[in-house]
């Protein structure tokens, strides 16, 4: 009897905690990126950023994204010099390398970043469009210093 009440208790104290936990409202599915893409579409201080390796990024991308490789050796150092009051948007394969981004992101202050739940992948399962063909993508060594 005792056995089951402890059991009972681990389980409702975990049902709390669980439930005490807000939803982290940086990461968006599709339908809510692609609104804050809409939205700051033109704005000098949104940047969309892709965290995939090149290869990944000439099979399709989200248009208007800029490619910052994440196993990059300098990766963290070029995140690192972001402008901290810019809108960022970040996005991998599948969610992995762009939690690993909104986590550092956090380490170095950035005020406002948000990162797309399930990746390129549940970007492309929900038909929003990808651009794709580019050999040579933009990348933020390539964009003027701010």
């Amino acid at each position: 009897m005792r056995t089951i009440l402890t059991a009972v208790l681990w389980v409702w104290a975990a049902l709390v905690l669980a439930g005490c936990q807000a939803a982290d409202e940086r990461i968006l599915g599709p339908q809510a990126a692609h609104e804050l893409i809409r939205q700051s579409k033109g704005r000098p201080d949104f940047v969309i950023l892709d965290v995939r390796t090149p290869g990944e990024f000439r099979r399709g991308f989200i248009e208007g994204a800029i490619l910052m490789d994440y196993y990059a050796p300098d990766f963290r150092e070029r995140f690192a010099a972001l402008d901290r009051n810019a809108t960022i948007f970040v996005y991998c394969h599948s969610g992995g390398r762009s939690s690993d981004v909104l986590r550092l992101a956090d380490t170095l202050g950035f005020a406002r970043v948000f990162d797309l739940r399930g990746g390129i992948v549940a970007w492309a399962r929900e038909g929003f469009p990808l651009t794709a063909g580019l050999t040579n993508p933009m990348t933020l060594s390539a964009m003027p210093s701010t």
